[in-house]
């Protein structure tokens, strides 16, 4: 008999758009939670359609919206405003990400939501603190990656480069459904509600930890080093080309930076250059040496790496026990079976796009398998939550629907 998931039971009220706030909502469904996703009536979420595929759900809503159920409301007509708040007085938790000052106009403010159902998880995702002096800016992920930190230490020294993901779109998604599943736990035990706030800009402050170490070493912020150890200048710590030299053929190459390691020693052995050992070559004789010398270190290591694709490249290197890492694209997981063998990777069945395969779900729980759905249709569950769990009629549904509320 198949687990339901730990979350099993729980209902989530899920007001959330594009990344951030469905990340979160997706692992809570993941783990599973009923969510039911509130979208606007025809138009669905701002990330459901694009200009260039109306009416078709988007790739971006696929990969973030499984294993959710999708109602409609227009929230702000009275009607849809009161369905909303029969809602509330059913769910457990409500995760929204809108813009500042949304919730608040919408009349679903925490205190609101909390005369209702004085036991309510109320989550919100901004972009800053709600306490904090940046409260009402707008912002998107390279706006909290940028006031975060990352991108301060990111990049080559006289250009600063964003990372190519949202780090802080996901990564604030997954550490609020964290904070929603502790603050359930703390419910259960002491029979509580709370608001939980969490702003990517302080996520992304939190995810930088590490840089304080040198900043206070060195008495400066951490400097930008490209493909470099940010911690200390040593070598190898580069990203050098493999065949067939396309725009992904790299494969990054970092030997410890503690002096006593064998590391350097035994990527000579790998690469056919005994010369260049710490006890034969003074130039190399420590990470920092090589670094000042990194031009006959790096020359050694692009000369062998032009005989070997990346994959085959990693492989040699990591099975030496020498830090290696390939640089993999979509195209590299989407098309390598063992992420599908260990659930990584899934392939599910939407009804417009037919067999898409996605990222799954990361961690992983001995005794919990979650089963995979796609994307609800726009709309597929107004007549199980408003007449299933609310008890409208057929009839009041069909006027609500005629009024466009839903």
């Amino acid at each position: 008999m198949a687990c339901k998931g730990p979350l099993s039971g729980y209902r989530i009220l899920d007001m959330t758009q594009f990344e951030s706030g469905t990340v979160c909502t997706e692992t809570l469904a993941w783990f599973g939670a009923e969510v039911l996703k509130v979208e606007r009536p025809v138009k669905g979420e701002l990330g459901r359609y694009t200009q260039a595929e109306p009416g078709i759900d988007s790739y971006g809503f696929l990969v973030m919206n499984m294993n959710k159920k999708s109602i409609t409301c227009n929230a702000k007509a009275p009607e849809g405003l009161a369905l909303l708040k029969k809602l509330v007085a059913k769910c457990d938790v409500i995760v929204e990400n809108m813009g500042p000052g949304s919730m608040d106009r919408l009349g679903l403010t925490y205190e609101a939501c909390k005369e209702i159902n004085p036991l309510i998880i109320y989550a919100s995702l901004k972009g800053f603190a709600q306490d904090g002096p940046y409260r009402d800016y707008p912002a998107f992920d390279p706006i909290a990656t940028h006031t975060g930190v990352l991108v301060s230490v990111t990049g080559l020294p006289d250009q600063p480069i964003k990372a190519g993901i949202s780090v802080a779109d996901s990564g604030t998604g997954t550490a609020l459904a964290m904070s929603i599943i502790a603050a359930l736990l703390q419910r259960e035990r002491e029979g509580i509600g709370q608001r939980v706030d969490i702003a990517m800009q302080d996520f992304m402050i939190g995810l930088s930890r590490s840089q304080w170490e040198p900043y206070y070493a060195n008495g400066r912020p951490n400097r930008r080093v490209g493909n470099g150890m940010p911690l200390e200048d040593v070598a190898p710590s580069n990203t050098y080309p493999c065949k067939p030299f396309g725009p992904n053929d790299y494969v990054h190459i970092y030997c410890s930076r503690h002096p006593g390691s064998r590391q350097w020693d035994e990527l000579c052995d790998v690469i056919g250059r005994p010369d260049l050992k710490q006890d034969v070559c003074p130039e190399m004789a420590t990470p920092h040496e090589r670094y000042l010398h990194r031009e006959i270190c790096d020359a050694a290591i692009t000369e062998w790496l032009k005989d070997y694709d990346k994959f085959t490249a990693m492989d040699i290197l990591a099975k030496a026990d020498i830090p290696a890492g390939a640089i993999l694209d979509c195209d590299d997981i989407t098309n390598d079976p063992q992420y599908y063998e260990r659930g990584m990777m899934v392939e599910i069945d939407h009804p417009q796009r037919g067999k898409v395969k996605l990222p799954g779900f990361a961690p992983r729980l001995s005794e919990n398998r979650i089963e995979y759905e796609a994307s609800p249709a726009l709309g597929g569950s107004n007549e199980e939550i408003y007449g299933g769990l609310l008890g409208l009629s057929a009839g009041e549904l069909a006027e609500l629907k005629e009024k466009k509320v839903i």
